[in-house]
């Protein structure tokens, strides 16, 4: 016999996983800022916040899949939207949560992907400096950073090399 869910219920499951969205928009709006400031251990304790979260809405994502498939929808997001808008019909609260819950993800997915495209950057500016880095020691014709460098980070004594730049 299929379980079935009234909608009391799951008015009460999708208010669940509407604050479990907006944590993960919170979570991902912290995570922006720390990529701006370039907090790496903030990062680390944020990615894990993540991480939990997104698997918390995919478990309730597979739960709720497998409830509208047995009550006859497809087993894809666009059958979850039928089944929770046929189980709405007439229940503005239940509506009203629905929406919210599907602009919290939304709003998570386009953060999601800004940060992605900050990564992205960041990682580009830091090849850069290692690709300049690494061309400097080459024309200097030392063959590698840590001749150019030295094994203490200095230049190395008596090689007859003045330092032309810093870069901060």
């Amino acid at each position: 016999m299929p379980h079935t869910i009234t909608p009391k219920t799951l008015y009460k499951e999708l208010a669940q996983e509407c604050e479990l969205a907006m944590q993960l928009v919170d979570v991902l709006l912290e995570e922006q800022s720390s990529l701006i400031r370039m907090e790496t251990q903030r990062l680390s304790d944020l990615a894990l916040k993540k991480e939990g979260l997104m698997f918390e809405l995919e478990k309730r994502f597979q739960s709720n899949s497998k409830l509208a498939v047995q009550a006859g929808y497809a087993e894809d997001l666009v059958g979850l939207n039928a089944w929770i808008s046929s189980l709405a019909d007439g229940i503005p609260e239940l509506t009203s949560t629905f929406q919210t819950l599907k602009s919290s993800l939304e709003q998570a997915q386009r953060l999601n992907i800004i940060n992605g495209e900050l990564v992205t950057e960041q990682l580009a500016g830091i090849q850069e400096r290692i690709s300049i880095l690494t061309a400097a020691s080459v024309q200097t014709g030392t063959g590698g950073a840590h001749d150019t460098y030295g094994p203490k980070g200095g230049m190395s004594p008596g090689s007859g090399l003045k330092p032309r730049a810093v870069i901060r």
